[in-house]
């Protein structure tokens, strides 16, 4: 393990605040024998131990074994020393990681805290058992001596009897009690003169007492000198007392095996403290149901035990803007929301072979093993929505919440847990997408398109990392005289076993991965640099931003760095933002505008559909440019009849446009044909396939390209 880094002051402040509220606390437990600073200090030791295993690299819990086994040996050993060390420690380990509170860093803590617990334990038997040879030896010299002082020896051995806090029973050699003490019967919770009379064998549940007797049997005969085990022991009451057993054997004074000497130390809280942090590691600590890992595990044993006619039927749940409510309401309200849904979820599927889990932090699954009384997944949809929508009363506000739900079936073991899981959860996004309280059954076809662009998607950052994106370029096209006017910058990547992808998938992948911040200033400069390569700084560029770049608040400093570093005009530039974001006010778009302005180039507007917003914008704005939305194009107003209302209205869209001042452009245009169409309608500039395939700039413009016509 590498040394600990040195603490910041924050840090080391809430270290010694946890170490004052540990020593606070677990002072009241027990006595130590230490000043108050000695206590701070050494529980501020610890402290440091455990959260630098937490913080460590590699991440080793066992030295925590050595923290409980301190905590004994500096004799904070009382009653509730372990419970008050867990409660503190548990909050305070999670908030002095350097990592987020995710569910590993609580898997974490979970295994810290085990392994305290764990040398807390061991030290508290070891020294237990250190005590009870020094009764045993105590017991034993008395006997000795029982002739010569035999009144000092019985004052000895009945202190040392009655005063111990271990539980303690003398017993004959056929298991009859003989004595016992107030620690055994406050252990089994009964008066101390009901164990008067009764046999040892009758403390232990009946289908463990033939196996006690074995070992006190084996102690008789010299088998084994003592029997250490955890053991079951009845209480008064019938309910159960976990015990770890010391049985040992007294011999009189010529040797001959007389009595039974059982020592007994209760082990309740501590199983009790264990069986609560093995639930913790199964369960979602805040909702009850199977933690996402158990989850998991179950799916795994269930497809593991499959035949070939098992059917599953699995259930991806999410909680549709479920931040409404964290953000509207509350953490608080939020959390008990959850709480709500994975009951009732719970409750559906109650009478079911099923499984309920949390997989995420408002989605959650469930497994479902279809057979004769098992609904339809429709018919559970149904109820889940209907049981949702029922409003649960927070004080003086009611709430309720509705899902979306994917849906993946499944029959014999075709698909490995992972496979199954992602089916369901890809439904679910689907249904998402579609809007609130939907839900999707998986679609193998649907799914293994969105699972290769999702791929694809992942990869984009990699590709560009490793040269694998490059630019190219479409023509602009005056429609009046067919010359190229300018060129749009494009992307493209040449895929290692996709082949040549094109822009539209680009641009959207870059989007997706949000690396259109990051590849939209690395094209543009690398298209104005192939600009001044080719000796002719006259070609017009256009770059059509995406919705992201059009909201980010760094357009003029990109044009500012483009202009400094290739020494292009501004003015041969034009950049088209995003319709659909200026109208939305998304981040900067609008404040973009005069941006773009102030910076000298040709401001468009492209993605544009003829809403009354969108002209006001290029009203108010001065829009010089505007590119209509390739819908329009693609829905072919060009094959309809003349007075068709699509006609018309595409008609009157382009004449209010050029009468606002604005150059219009088409895109998507297919043939010739069409060109002149919408030529005849008023458009300026058309660029599609009619123009031919994009490439680099020398495939695409003439050896001396056309000067702009119209600043375009």
């Amino acid at each position: 393990m590498s040394a600990p880094m040195p603490l910041d002051p924050e840090r080391a402040r809430r270290r010694a605040e946890v170490a004052k509220a540990w020593a606070q606390v677990i002072g009241r437990t027990a006595y130590v024998p230490m000043t108050a600073d000695e206590m701070e200090q050494f529980l501020l030791d610890q402290v440091h131990i455990l959260a630098d295993m937490l913080n460590a690299e590699l991440f080793d819990p066992s030295p925590a074994i050595e923290v409980g086994s301190a905590l004994v040996q500096n004799d904070f050993t009382g009653p509730e020393s372990l419970q008050c060390t867990v409660e503190i420690l548990a909050a305070a380990l999670l908030l002095d990681s350097t990592e987020p509170a995710d569910r590993e860093q609580a898997n974490k803590v979970v295994g810290l805290l085990s392994n305290l617990a764990t040398g807390y334990a061991t030290a508290i038997r070891l020294r237990t058992l250190d005590q009870q040879e020094h009764i045993k030896q105590a017991l034993l010299k008395s006997k000795r001596e029982a002739e010569r002082r035999e009144r000092a020896a019985n004052d000895r051995f009945e202190e040392v009897f009655h005063a111990s806090a271990i539980g303690m029973a003398l017993t004959d050699m056929a298991g009859d009690f003989v004595q016992t003490n107030s620690a055994l019967a406050h252990i089994l919770e009964c008066p101390p003169d009901e164990l008067a009379g009764r046999n040892i064998r009758e403390l232990f549940p009946p289908e463990d007492a033939d196996d006690v007797v074995i070992s006190y049997r084996e102690v008789t005969e010299g088998i084994m000198p003592r029997i250490r085990e955890r053991r079951r022991m009845v209480r008064h009451d019938g309910t159960i007392a976990w015990v770890y057993l010391v049985i040992s054997l007294l011999r009189d004074a010529n040797g001959v095996p007389a009595y039974h000497v059982t020592m007994i130390e209760n082990l309740s809280e501590l199983q009790a403290l264990q069986n609560q942090l093995g639930q913790q590691s199964v369960r979602d600590m805040l909702t009850g149901v199977a933690n996402r890992q158990h989850f998991q595990s179950k799916l795994d044993a269930v497809l593991e035990g499959a035949g070939p006619h098992t059917s599953l039927t699995l259930l991806h749940v999410g909680i549709d803007s479920f931040s409404v409510i964290n953000n509207g309401l509350g953490h608080v309200v939020g959390d008990r929301m959850l709480q709500v849904v994975a009951n009732e979820l719970r409750d559906i599927v109650a009478d079911h072979d099923a499984v309920v889990g949390r997989v995420g932090g408002d989605e959650f699954a469930i497994l479902l093993e279809d057979g004769p009384g098992v609904p339809h997944y429709q018919t559970l949809i149904d109820r889940i929505n209907e049981r949702l929508s029922e409003p649960t009363f927070i004080g003086d506000t009611g709430v309720a919440v509705c899902v979306s739900i994917g849906v993946a079936q499944h029959t014999g073991r075709a698909h490995s847990r992972l496979d199954l899981l992602r089916a369901a959860n890809s439904a679910m996004r689907r249904a998402k997408a579609v809007g609130q309280r939907q839900w999707e059954v998986h679609n193998v076809h649907e799914d293994a398109e969105q699972k290769e662009l999702l791929a694809l998607t992942a990869a984009m950052p990699g590709a560009w990392e490793m040269g694998e994106l490059d630019c190219e370029y479409q023509p602009v096209i005056d429609l009046a005289d067919n010359r190229v006017v300018a060129v749009e910058v494009m992307l493209r990547w040449d895929h290692p076993t996709q082949g040549m992808i094109g822009h539209d998938r680009c641009r959207d992948m870059a989007e997706s991965a949000g690396m259109s911040l990051t590849i939209g200033p690395w094209a543009a400069m690398r298209a104005c640099q192939d600009t001044v390569d080719r000796g002719n700084r006259d070609v017009m560029l256009r770059f059509r931003l995406t919705e992201m770049q059009t909201s980010d608040g760094n357009v003029a400093g990109v044009i500012n760095h483009l202009v400094a570093k290739t020494g292009l005009s501004p003015e041969r530039m034009e950049f088209a933002l995003d319709a659909r974001a200026v109208v939305a006010n998304r981040g900067e778009a609008q404040s973009n505008i005069q941006s773009l302005r102030d910076n000298g180039v040709l401001i468009g507007l492209h993605e544009f559909t003829g809403s009354q917003t969108e002209f006001a914008l290029v009203e108010d704005e001065e829009i010089q440019s505007v590119i209509l939305a390739g819908s329009l194009v693609t829905k072919r107003p060009d094959l309809r009849e003349p007075d068709s209302l699509v006609a018309k209205v595409t008609r009157d869209m382009v004449r209010n446009l050029r009468q606002a001042g604005a150059a219009v452009s088409v895109v998507d245009v297919p043939t010739t044909q069409s060109a002149a169409w919408w030529h005849a309608l008023g458009a300026t500039y058309g660029q599609g396939d009619f123009t031919g395939l994009p490439g680099d700039l020398d495939s695409v413009l003439p050896e001396r390209p056309a000067p702009s016509v119209n600043g375009a």
